[in-house]
């Protein structure tokens, strides 16, 4: 027995050690993160030309390339970065995405954003499929790796998804139209769910669970209309519980978190719908009608929603430049100097996509009530930055 007990307080203790290894490691990235923040706002004053996350990404890449040439040396820092670059991806998933798809969908400004959810709709539905097919061309066609139509649709899945956090922050600094500027953020609420829901659908095809016409139809209705709907339906839940804790503020900040967590959970593993649009449709209901929330509670807690999604986005790029670093230097690789070649054609094709969706739809936009010049139509072709979705796909 105290063989057995000894071997088992001896397990504890390697986990444990591993696990303070992996908070020391994070406590040095959000740090750093913080400075490069610090740094980009007071000594910078914002005027370098990359977005905050791109940086955190290259910092991250650099000290992983960095650990990746320590051999032979061993510490608990360098334990840290070897925990956390072999982190479980579905781990990363289910921590990170609810708290920045929900944010972004419940501390949106709901009366600027109404007029505009037709428009959105259209950018998020056929703009997507547009962009997909674009990029699914080129991959057949162009690329040199004799990929199928099912993996180049869900390669171009992969890379519709948008990130458009530094392009709107620039437009509101810029005084530019609040509409543009929430016609940019709704979409790529909604075509981060589309983009989503397309690769899962593709995904299923590939390994065999979708192996009919019927079952693939019933799939995408399942995604696109199941999630929304689930969504709105505990977005009226929600409202009404929120309603009665008054003035409560621990209790109505925390119940967003847990709640964001839960339904992204539910709709995800146990309803099997889009997590993504569910909680898109939950944020969106609850910012119509965010009166549920008490007056003096949600500055706090729109306060406190920012931190923890800046929290997140260092973390998750700092984590990505990483697994990156290691990838190039550890992992086997057939990578070549052609390679580069075609990663340029490949953004030159994302613009195209992008550009030829902005024009086909904007007929229908102009229809829809949202009138664009021509300045905005540019604005909203390069607005379609690929961000954390785009990375853990």
């Amino acid at each position: 027995m105290t063989a057995i007990g000894n071997a088992t307080m001896g397990s504890h203790d390697a986990g444990g050690h591993a696990i303070g290894t992996v908070i020391l490691f994070l406590s040095f990235a959000v740090l750093a993160g913080c400075i490069c923040k610090l740094i980009l706002s007071q000594v910078l004053k914002n005027k370098f030309p990359a977005p905050f996350t791109v940086i955190v990404l290259i910092f991250g890449f650099t000290v992983g390339m960095i650990i990746s040439h320590t051999y032979g040396m061993s510490n608990d820092f360098l334990l840290g970065e070897k925990e956390l670059r072999e982190i479980n991806p579905h781990l990363i998933y289910y921590i990170f995405f609810p708290l920045l798809i929900f944010d972004s969908a419940f501390n949106s400004r709901f009366h600027v954003i109404r007029p505009q959810i037709i428009s959105a709709i259209l950018l998020a539905g056929p703009g997507v499929l547009i962009s997909i097919t674009i990029v699914a061309v080129f991959a057949t066609y162009i690329f040199p790796y004799h990929w199928s139509w099912l993996l180049s649709i869900m390669f171009g899945s992969i890379l519709s998804a948008t990130d458009p956090v530094v392009v709107v922050a620039l437009l509101h600094e810029s005084g530019a139209s609040k509409s543009l500027a929430a016609l940019i953020d709704l979409e790529s609420l909604l075509n981060d769910g589309s983009a989503f829901v397309i690769f899962m659908i593709f995904r299923d095809i590939v390994v065999g669970k979708s192996d009919g016409a019927k079952k693939i139809i019933i799939d995408i209705f399942k995604f696109t209309i199941g999630g929304p709907v689930f969504g709105i339906a505990c977005g009226v839940i929600a409202v009404i519980a929120l309603n009665m804790a008054h003035n409560k503020l621990e209790v109505e900040i925390i119940s967003t978190f847990g709640l964001a967590y839960l339904i992204f959970y539910v709709a995800d593993v146990e309803l099997e719908v889009s997590a993504v649009l569910a909680l898109v449709a939950m944020g969106l209901f609850m910012a119509k009608y965010k009166y549920c929330i008490s007056s003096q509670v949600q500055v706090p807690m729109a306060n406190t929603w920012r931190i923890i999604t800046d929290f997140a986005n260092i973390l998750i790029f700092i984590i990505t430049g990483i697994i990156l670093a290691h990838s190039l230097i550890d992992t086997k690789t057939t990578i070549v100097a052609r390679d580069f070649g075609f990663s340029i054609l490949l953004y030159i094709a994302l613009h195209l996509g992008r550009l030829l969706s902005v024009i086909v739809l904007h007929p229908f936009i102009r229809w829809s009530g949202v009138r664009l010049s021509l300045k905005e139509q540019i604005v909203l072709i390069w607005s379609g930055l690929r961000g954390t979705q785009s990375l853990w796909d």
